[in-house]
């Protein structure tokens, strides 16, 4: 249950509770989908997760088989499990089962829609344009409102921003701003603030140390053509060179992340270190989703 709770806390996947607009259902066959929306993406983002409740009425299952959206390059259907300590993130290439007479929720840190390749981020107040495939029930479309970064559902006062030009400021290029600026849009919550400290980075690599609600652990982080994303989450291995080189780390970065991460941690008090080694076990992303987000993205954001 620890490494459960740690891992959902880590990816940021614990939906705020909030007042939220009670959006209209859409009904297509036997299959009625409540509450959609998509969260909204920080800046250099590539990807975005969308969620819904879907309810089969009828006497025989469903599927959904797939998405498409004008927003996104790719569309996926997703889950994310424990499998062995880790927690897996993979695209289900056969669908998603909706039984009959059952509600199947895709929610935060379970079965989500993935939008992959998104080259103008969802932001808050605007809404995505999907389409989903089912088997039986067919084809219907409609569009996800996009919540905040951190909330669930987009929220009953929300202005609407659509159209309007949001003059947001793009990465400063300095990993000691962007990483711990982009963790905090992606993880932070109201009543749970997130601590990022020390950021070391070498490379297209970077080790950034966290603690959130009384837990801590070790993010490495890869570069690529959209920014920084997250790659894994894990504990002392992350300071240790030879498994930062096991990961795919080249040498020289291993051992210059580990260096100076040696270096920046001693100036660190043992609480938080001992938040940091307290993370068991290892939170990774699957690699086909890397390879498919945003060229070489090393992960995707929940």
């Amino acid at each position: 249950m620890l490494k459960r709770a740690l891992a959902v806390a880590v990816l940021g996947l614990a939906s705020l509770i909030s007042s939220v607009a009670a959006a209209e259902d859409i009904k297509i066959g036997n299959l009625t989908i409540s509450d959609p929306y998509v969260r909204a993406m920080v800046p250099g983002a590539p990807v975005g997760g969308g969620y819904m409740t879907i309810t089969n009425t009828g006497d025989t299952d469903d599927r959904l088989l797939a998405a498409s959206s004008p927003r996104a390059g790719v569309v996926q259907i997703h889950e994310m499990k424990m499998d062995n300590d880790v927690m897996i993130m993979r695209e289900l290439p056969d669908g998603l089962l909706i039984p009959a007479g059952k509600t199947v929720e895709l929610k935060p840190g379970g079965y989500h829609v993935m939008f992959m390749k998104v080259t103008d981020r969802f932001i808050e107040g605007q809404t995505v344009k999907t389409t989903l495939k089912f088997e039986k029930a067919g084809s219907v479309e409609f569009d996800f409102p996009v919540g905040s970064v951190a909330a669930g559902k987009p929220s009953a006062d929300m202005p609407d921003m659509k159209g309007m030009n949001m003059n947001e400021k793009d990465s400063s290029g300095d990993p000691q701003s962007d990483i711990p600026a982009t963790l905090k849009a992606m993880f932070e919550t109201p009543g749970k603030p997130l601590t990022i400290r020390p950021v070391v980075a070498h490379g297209d690599w970077a080790v950034a140390g966290w603690v959130q609600d009384g837990r801590g652990g070790r993010a490495l982080l890869k570069k690529g053509n959209a920014g920084w994303t997250v790659h894994l989450c894990s504990g002392d291995s992350l300071k240790d060179a030879d498994a930062l080189q096991k990961i795919g780390v080249t040498r020289d970065d291993a051992h210059a992340i580990a260096t100076d991460l040696s270096v920046a941690e001693a100036k660190l008090d043992a609480k938080t270190l001992a938040l940091f080694s307290s993370f068991e076990g290892t939170v990774m992303m699957d690699h086909a989703d890397a390879a498919n987000a945003g060229g070489d993205h090393a992960g995707h954001n929940k």
